[in-house]
């Protein structure tokens, strides 16, 4: 899909310009106005369509990778770790205390 994106997006550069192609693939233009419409119309598409579910696909990815690490960690590691920040520093031996 993203290769399908690429190539749309390096077509469309070519044809109707870069800054033209930028503005129909974030929509801030309308593929009408470009010329030739034929090939702004389906980079217009994909903008629409196919860029927020790469973008989703990648955030969720990384959600995943995340939640994945924490739930390798042992219940009993968690809470040592917890235990060992709420107890606050150990004193120094030298300190006399």
């Amino acid at each position: 899909m993203l290769a399908v994106c690429a190539g749309l997006y390096v077509l469309n550069g070519f044809l109707i310009g870069w800054a033209n192609a930028y503005d129909v693939i974030t929509g801030i233009t309308s593929p009408a106005v470009a010329r030739p419409q034929w090939c702004a119309w389906p980079l217009s598409l994909a903008g629409w369509a196919a860029i927020p579910a790469i973008i989703g696909a990648a955030a969720g990815y990384v959600i995943t990778e995340q939640i994945q690490a924490h739930h390798a960690r042992e219940l009993s590691d968690v809470l040592d770790e917890l235990r060992r920040r709420t107890s606050g520093p150990a004193p120094s031996p030298g300190s006399g205390s």
